[in-house]
């Protein structure tokens, strides 16, 4: 869904040129690190039993995305953005015996949207180049993908959850700097806290030996939330 908004972000633009007066308009693709937090506890069942596991991050992953924004006044701008995220693996063990030393693990990704706004404050200049200061924040949905997860026991036995995905509900709050490179291009930096909600595994599981069933409840709970380092390039029409 993510990747279709994109690409129709992509493909608009130049047609909007033809259509509208652009003036005030910009795009601006940006990548950057995503370092989780804290996912909270999660509820597992493992052997027949409830236990919580122990508290958890993802670790460090990636993000990139694509926003096309209209500045509203001068200092004042709103923009629709679309992101991805990846690289982040769900890892731990359970807290409770008798599973103590039960591995657990998961790719975690997640495709998201976002109706930003941002507040620039008075530009100043350093080196013969503009320096804008911003901060900002914005609410979405974001579509988060749990995959296959693999749990180990102390005995390397093994059992496979289904992943899944779940639609929630996402905000984020940041602060940045754009760097006048020309007069239509400018070095986008920014520092961004985001909480795209939880992730959950699905019921189907297969065990060591070909045993297969379903759970009766999922691997949930646990939420995502990052702190991310952003740069981009924003053209402005």
């Amino acid at each position: 869904m993510i990747k279709k908004i994109t690409l129709a972000l992509l493909f608009t633009i130049p047609s909007l040129s033809f259509a509208m007066d652009l003036d005030g308009f910009y795009i601006t693709p940006k990548g950057g690190i995503s370092k989780s937090m804290d996912t909270g506890v999660i509820l597992g069942d493992a052997g027949g039993g409830q236990f919580d596991i122990k508290d958890n991050d993802l670790g460090t992953g990636y993000v990139f995305g694509l926003s096309v924004g209209k500045y509203i006044t001068n200092n004042f701008r709103l923009e629709l953005e679309a992101s991805q995220r990846g690289g982040l693996e769900y890892d731990t063990e359970y807290a409770s015996e008798p599973n103590l030393g039960t591995t657990t693990k998961a790719d975690i990704s997640t495709q998201s949207i976002f109706l930003n706004g941002f507040y620039d404050f008075e530009s100043f200049t350093i080196s013969s180049s503009s320096i804008t200061p911003y901060i900002g924040g914005g609410i979405g949905i974001s579509r988060n993908k749990m995959g296959v997860v693999a749990e180990v026991t102390p005995e390397n036995e093994a059992a496979y959850l289904d992943g899944n995905k779940v639609s929630q509900f996402a905000y984020k709050l940041a602060a940045g700097t754009l760097v006048s490179l020309t007069e239509s291009l400018s070095l986008d930096i920014n520092y961004q806290y985001v909480d795209l909600g939880s992730f959950k595994s699905g019921l189907g599981y297969v065990a060591s030996g070909g045993a297969s069933g379903t759970l009766t409840e999922a691997l949930n709970g646990g939420e995502i939330k990052t702190q991310e380092l952003m740069v981009g390039l924003q053209y402005k029409f």
